[in-house]
């Protein structure tokens, strides 16, 4: 105790700089655990909070440029403790107090690691909703200050990696094809993968290949409303809509999108304070780039525009999860809120005009080739074959099938008859007479 007391003019500077660092440390640790274990759900739910929370999304829109900044001062600043560290004890030893130095050394070590990464994560776990707002600004600051020398650390990586490590190639990627066959493959030669395994797999796989205007919810289907409604003053019925699509008055495009399954009770807020913000895809676009881009923009709703920018409808994130994970995903099943076709007897069945030609296709068992069949829908199939609306009675003969229109009432919504296109003519005006 005596060398502690007498050495205390040499130590306790070093130890206050080392508890600041340590402190600093500890700060890094906590943003980043706090940061990263935020859920999608959260971060969305930030972004249409208070300023603090709407910085916590705003950082985690960029993920990569956070960590990176995150790790660079962690590291300067656990490298900064240990050198204050070891000149401290470089100072002890000389003065001859070695044991001060030793119990100082193991000392820093310890609140290095429990103080400085240890604890401080443990807690951004565990209070991560209210860590994050909290240091947001802070780590805002930090992120920004690192930002003009980011680009140089990586050109310093990308040189070190072609000096010393020339030969090293990204490892070849597998298509979706050779992904189905292995999964087919795989079941053929066991019982391991039960069948909606594979069904599922084959859905993932197929995000790659199926265009997002296969999947999207019409434009004649979504709800737009006003930024400045409220649930009290909206007239129209929100029944069977997961989204209310914002279109700022004197604008001819969505720019929000309002996710009703995230509201809880009616606050009497305007649905511009309760609106996310959307993303903009070309209808060409696959189904898996979508996917991507919401997730990585923490978004819900991607909205479809067609080659003069104009919107022909919206695809939600929820759509895409249910287009992975159901056994036979269908659009008008989770628009309409029935099923899209109905048996009603043997190779006769009434089917939804917005049914599209993939799903036709698997229920029908028959073959479905993307390119020639690219009308996506009945009604599309239709119009492309007649050059104009569908009323009832035209008929469309589509591999071996005979589609009749046997109901029209709402522009854009009919259905028709779905029957062999070897039953007779008059078996058919019958069915569509009733």
């Amino acid at each position: 105790m005596t060398d502690f007391v007498v050495s205390a003019a040499i130590w306790i500077p070093g130890v206050i700089a080392m508890v600041t660092l340590i402190l600093f440390s500890g700060f890094f640790s906590a943003s980043e655990t706090a940061l990263f274990f935020l859920s999608r759900d959260e971060i969305r739910s930030f972004a249409k909070g208070t300023p603090n929370q709407r910085m916590v999304a705003s950082l985690m829109a960029n993920p990569d440029r956070v960590l990176t900044a995150i790790l660079f001062w962690n590291l300067l600043i656990n490298l900064a403790c240990f050198s204050v560290g070891l000149v401290t004890m470089h100072k002890l030893s000389h003065g001859g107090f070695t044991r001060v130095a030793a119990i100082l050394g193991i000392v820093n070590l310890a609140g290095v690691i429990i103080f400085g990464e240890v604890l401080p994560k443990s807690s951004a776990v565990v209070f991560r909703r209210s860590v994050a707002p909290v240091i947001s600004w802070p780590l805002a600051f930090a992120v920004a200050f690192l930002d003009p020398v980011i680009p140089h650390l990586g050109v310093l990586a990308q040189s070190l990696r072609r000096a010393f490590w020339p030969h090293v190639s990204h490892e070849p990627h597998l298509s979706p094809t050779d992904l189905e066959q292995a999964i087919d493959a795989s079941a053929a030669h066991g019982n391991d993968m039960l069948d909606i395994e594979q069904q599922v797999l084959h859905n993932v796989l197929d995000l790659s290949e199926i265009r997002v205007e296969e999947v999207m919810r019409p434009r004649s289907h979504c709800l737009i409303v006003r930024p400045d409604e409220t649930f009290e003053t909206l007239t129209r019925s929100t029944k069977d809509i997961d989204y209310l699509l914002i279109q700022e008055p004197g604008d001819d495009h969505v720019s929000r999108a309002v996710p009703l399954g995230g509201i809880s009770a009616d606050t009497g807020r305007t649905f511009r304070q309760l609106a996310e913000s959307v993303i903009y895809v070309p209808w060409c676009a696959s189904l898996a780039y979508v996917l991507s881009e919401l997730q990585r923009q923490y978004c819900g709703v991607a909205v479809i525009v067609h080659e003069l920018g104009e919107m022909t409808g919206v695809v939600t994130y929820e759509d895409i999860l249910e287009t992975m994970l159901t056994e036979s995903p269908s659009r008008t099943r989770r628009i309409l809120r029935r099923e899209p076709i109905i048996a009603i007897g043997p190779g006769r069945f009434h089917a939804d005009g917005l049914v599209t030609i993939r799903y036709l296709a698997a229920q029908l068992r028959a073959d479905f080739d993307p390119e020639e069949d690219a009308q996506y829908t009945i009604n599309g199939m239709f119009h492309d074959q007649l050059d104009r609306l569908a009323v009832i009675g035209d008929v469309v003969v589509w591999k071996n099938w005979r589609l009749t229109v046997i109901d029209s009432t709402v522009r854009g919504r009919m259905r028709v008859l779905v029957e062999s296109a070897i039953v007779s003519p008059e078996s058919s005006s019958e069915e569509a007479g009733s």
